[in-house]
């Protein structure tokens, strides 16, 4: 079973900031970052140890093609409320044709399988490393980069974690198929043709209309941890590149990005 948070919201984006490499003016800790309008494509390959997939070395599978997919990100720091700390980047599989969404998630959408699927799902944040979150000095651009490690599939210890990615070359099977542990993933995510305001004038930015373009790149190494699929076991390596692509914006209900942050590069 595919696991969401909640339908209309617990989704996500990430891009790449090509516009500007400066550092922001200041560190702010406080930014949502809310996407389901943009898809990525990407490759995998597999190796069956950790230093083999870090090195490059003595791969069982190199370079299988991800095909195009939607994507969904939700990230929020320090925003107060029930989502205020929420760290999520994976396959818009959810949005559905039927009229009746909560019921019925991921009806008739062809992002609905195994196939090419991503889920980094942390429902607290406690795997972060470090984040940022910024906009470029005209507030067009807004970019966010995260680091982390040890995104887990539920268990006793992170019972609030969904960590699942394709097994690309191993038999394909049920969602347990897919399940394991981000040992480490980046995002650089940047959404473009924005326009960044104050409303509350309290130095906080953010955006007043839809992104038009997506950029950036995921890139982890994940651990299968399947028991039914022994032959997907192993340590893939994926990298994914974020692009202006989908399927759900054309055909279901999105909702609207949202993106906010006081920093702003130099």
């Amino acid at each position: 079973m595919r696991s969401y948070k909640r339908t209309s919201a617990a989704c996500l984006a990430v891009a790449f900031l090509a516009t500007t490499g400066a550092a922001p003016t200041s560190a702010a800790e406080k930014f949502i970052v809310e996407s389901e309008r943009f898809g990525y494509i990407g490759t995998v390959s597999v190796y069956n140890s950790f230093s083999d997939a870090q090195s490059g070395r003595n791969p069982r599978h190199v370079g299988i093609v991800m095909p195009q997919r939607d994507g969904s990100i939700y990230m929020s720091r320090a925003m107060g409320g029930d989502y205020s700390e929420f760290n999520a980047i994976l396959t818009n599989w959810y949005s559905t044709t039927d009229p009746d969404p909560e019921n019925n998630p991921g009806r008739g959408n062809p992002n609905n399988k195994n196939h090419g699927f991503v889920q980094m799902y942390d429902n607290n944040a406690d795997n972060w490393q470090n984040q940022k979150a910024y906009w470029s000095k005209d507030k067009q651009t807004f970019t966010i980069e995260t680091k982390g490690k040890n995104a887990s599939y539920p268990s006793v210890a992170n019972p609030g974690e969904y960590a699942r990615l394709w097994n690309a070359g191993a038999t394909q099977g049920g969602g347990e198929s897919t399940k394991g542990t981000f040992l480490t993933y980046e995002v650089v995510f940047s959404a473009t043709g924005l326009a960044g305001h104050d409303p509350d004038n309290d130095g906080f930015i953010e955006n007043s209309k839809n992104a038009t373009g997506y950029s950036g790149t995921f890139k982890a190494v994940f651990k299968n941890e399947s028991a039914n699929y022994p032959d997907s076991n192993g340590f893939y390596v994926v990298s994914l590149t974020f692009n202006s692509s989908w399927w759900a914006v054309a055909n279901t209900t999105t909702k609207d990005d949202r993106f906010g942050s006081a920093s702003v590069t130099k």
